[in-house]
């Protein structure tokens, strides 16, 4: 194994050995300088060899970890931390995606939660989902990062997907009965963790459809928004091309698709909707990230829309790696027909027995582009709008 062999491989131990995000990847490195100091040093000399002029961008960050250090050394160490925090943090989010089972720290911390999953119509456990009222999850309002909860002496995290204010918003109206949630099963401390403060159309929505459900069997209503690439000479003096701007760039948001449909099943009529923002924010660690809203109810034909109840909703995360990434970008759920399978799949949480009106709620909360679910509201539901006139 050559040097660079070595340090790679290092790196990559230290990455999956826990979770590290920026701050602690650079607080671990402090504390590694302290006790095994001459093989800390020894990594440092390798990746020395190998900086470039965008190396040490975080110095005046993070640089306050190592004030012993400075220039190339000190760079090198702050490299070090942006290196193994994005390897941890992707190695552990690939894990996170995982089926739970029994040898995860989360059940063979509290095994008796394996007995508190969500039971499918079979029977069977659902391998994705804990009953909330199981853990108490109790999120504050306006904190979409709040994560934790209390169970016993430890404290468990939402998948870092969900946005806090969508259990929240639930568990207000409906209780936590029927809500069901992913934690991350490789995530448990005994120490609570601080407190965290902080497009255009290319297929038009039909208005008319949604607002007594008149979508005839086995057919399908479909819509496709998308962020345009505006340069910085496009948005001037426009705020909402600003925004556009913003979110395409900065959170590298691409696309908005719905598609819904109703199906003959028997004596009832079947209503599904899916809906899937897609975004390249991870594209430099491989990964088309989309988040889905996906809901369903039977017999809702030519039911005025503030009055369908819902069998079920659920948020998903879908992982697509690979040729999977270009396939999805190239596929739409607006055409009604079968798109690229994820790569990694898993279900944030679950809501059965809500209210068809609860998605414009869900949806503005829940997808990050708020330029294009915006447009889509206006649009999809011009109803309402008169309504109120």
């Amino acid at each position: 194994m050559d040097e660079l062999e070595f340090y790679e491989q290092c790196i990559k131990d230290i990455s999956e050995s826990r979770k590290l995000d920026l701050l602690d990847a650079a607080e671990f490195l402090k504390e590694a300088l302290v006790f095994e100091k001459e093989n800390i040093m020894k990594l440092v000399s390798i990746r020395k060899q190998y900086l470039s002029p965008q190396d040490g961008r975080l110095v005046h960050s993070i640089g306050s970890y190592f004030p012993q250090f400075k220039d190339d050394e000190l760079i090198t160490l702050t490299t070090m931390v942006i290196e193994i925090s994005k390897a941890s943090c992707f190695y552990h989010q690939i894990k996170s995606f995982e089926k739970y089972h029994p040898t995860q720290p989360l059940f063979q911390e509290h095994p008796e939660l394996l007995e508190k999953l969500r039971k499918k119509s079979g029977g069977s456990p659902d391998l994705e989902l804990i009953r909330l009222d199981a853990v108490k999850y109790n999120p504050f309002p306006n904190m979409p990062k709040y994560r934790t909860c209390k169970y016993k002496e430890s404290y468990l995290f939402l998948d870092s997907y969900l946005n806090a204010m969508i259990p929240f918003y639930l568990i207000q109206k409906y209780g936590t009965e029927n809500l069901y949630i992913r934690l991350d099963p490789y995530h448990i401390s005994k120490t609570p963790p601080p407190m965290i403060l902080e497009e255009e159309f290319i297929q038009p929505p039909n208005p008319y459809w949604i607002e007594r459900l008149l979508i005839h069997p086995n057919q399908h209503e479909g819509t496709e928004l998308f962020l345009p690439k505006y340069t910085i000479e496009d948005i001037a003096g426009d705020d909402w091309k600003l925004k556009q701007w913003w979110e395409y760039h900065t959170k590298g948001i691409r696309k908005l698709q719905i598609v819904a449909n109703m199906k003959n099943e028997g004596e009832t009529r079947h209503f599904s909707m899916s809906l899937e923002e897609l975004s390249e924010e991870s594209i430099e660690d491989g990964m088309l990230i989309g988040r889905m809203i996906h809901l369903d109810a039977i017999d809702s034909y030519d039911t005025p829309f503030d009055q369908v109840k819902l069998n079920h909703l659920d948020l998903a995360v879908n992982i697509y790696m690979e040729s999977s990434i270009q396939e999805r970008l190239d596929s739409t759920l607006a055409k009604g027909k079968r798109i690229t399978d994820a790569t990694l799949r898993t279900h944030l949480i679950r809501a059965d027995d809500i209210m068809l009106s609860d998605l414009l709620e869900i949806a503005q909360t829940f997808f990050h582009s708020k330029t294009m679910v915006n447009e889509w509201i206006d649009t999809q539901f011009q109803f309402s709008k008169k309504e109120n006139e």
